[in-house]
Parts: structure tokens; C-alpha cells; sequence
């Protein structure tokens, strides 16, 4: 797991280096100047972790699937190139359009799905699978296992890291894209001490 934060750690202060927080108005349409969220979408586009639809929105509501959230979290860690296609899980296809970061993730030791050989690509990430990736992907699993595990010491390790910040959500809720834009910048950004 050191490898995993040592590498995250570095991709994300070049990336908290390159793009400066204090961003001008949305580039996307559907995300209004004054949401709470918007800093975080137009970070995030313009370091190339999160984009939006080939109409230009970025749909701040719809629900972000379990695969979409690996290949989020590929992006953030820098984890996009020499990417090999993996048959670790059944009900992921060679040629799913999210293979190779799953088989990345899969490597890099923040997925493990759900078990007896099942990821579910096409399922909703709900908010503790979110978190759970997420504080896996910075390095923080043993201080999660420590606290409690899953789901609980997951939580608890993401929100005592501010990753958490301006987020409202529980167990079981469905994560919505301007959720996991705000979560992905809290990282990004260090957080703060809750």
C-alpha cells in the first residue's frame, strides 16, 4: 500500500501545483458559477480527472457507476498509461470500455470487488465503496482497518482527513458526480482536520 500513496502523493501535489484553485466561471453549462461544488468540477476538468458529456454538461446529478469511479480514481493517481487488459473478473468483458483501469486498480490494490469473481461494472458506486477506494487508493488502508474497516473505518479515516467536506451523505446512498468531483478535490487539496 506504500507504493500506492508514495505514487498518489506525488501525482496529486503536481497536480494541486499545475492547475491554480482560483478558477473563473463554468465551462459547463448545467454547473451553475455558484454551486458549491463548481471549483472542484472545473479543477478536475482541467487536470483531465473528470469531464463531461459529449454535449458539453457535466451532469452534476447522475450517479457515477462502479467503474466509472476506478477510472476516476486511475486518473487522479496518474495511473493512465500502460494499462494491460485483465479477465479477473467474469462479468468484465475484455473489451468493457473500463478493462484496463480495473485491471489497474486491481494492481494497485484499491479494488478487490465483490467477491466469488464479480465487480460490477455497470453498478452504482454507492458512498461507502466510494470512500472505501478512495482512502484505499491514498495508502490508508491499515489506518481504516484500525478503526474499524469496512465500511465504518473507511468512513471515519476519509472524514478525520477532510475528505469529506461539504459532503452530505450515508451508507447506501447512490454517489452522484458532484459528489465524487468534491471528494476527488478535498484529496487533491490536502483536506483538513475534521
Amino acid at each position: 500500500m506504500k507504493r500506492i500513496f508514495q505514487k498518489g502523493a506525488s501525482a496529486l501535489l503536481a497536480l494541486a501545483m499545475a492547475v491554480s484553485p482560483a478558477l473563473a466561471a463554468s465551462s459547463f453549462p448545467d454547473v451553475a458559477e455558484n454551486a458549491e461544488y463548481s471549483e472542484a468540477v472545473e479543477y478536475l476538468k482541467g487536470t483531465g480527472i473528470m469531464c463531461g458529456d459529449d454535449k458539453g454538461n457535466f451532469n452534476p446529478d447522475k450517479t457515477v457507476t462502479r467503474a466509472e469511479m476506478v477510472t476516476i480514481i486511475c486518473n487522479m493517481l496518474g495511473e493512465t498509461e500502460n494499462l494491460a487488459v485483465s479477465n479477473k473478473f467474469y462479468d468484465v468483458a475484455t473489451t468493457h470500455w473500463a478493462n484496463r483501469y480495473i485491471a489497474k486498480a486491481i494492481d494497485l490494490g484499491f479494488i478487490s470487488g465483490y467477491g466469488n469473481g464479480k465487480f460490477g461494472p455497470d453498478d452504482t458506486v454507492t458512498y461507502e465503496q466510494a470512500i472505501t477506494m478512495l482512502v484505499r487508493a491514498m495508502g490508508q488502508y491499515s489506518a481504516a482497518d484500525e478503526a474499524g474497516g469496512y465500511p465504518n473505518g473507511f468512513i471515519y479515516v476519509a472524514n478525520e482527513r477532510g475528505y469529506l467536506i461539504g459532503i452530505s451523505a450515508n451508507k447506501g446512498d447512490q454517489m452522484k458526480r458532484q459528489q465524487i468531483a468534491t471528494i476527488c478535490y478535498n484529496i487533491i487539496m490536502g483536506g483538513t482536520e475534521a
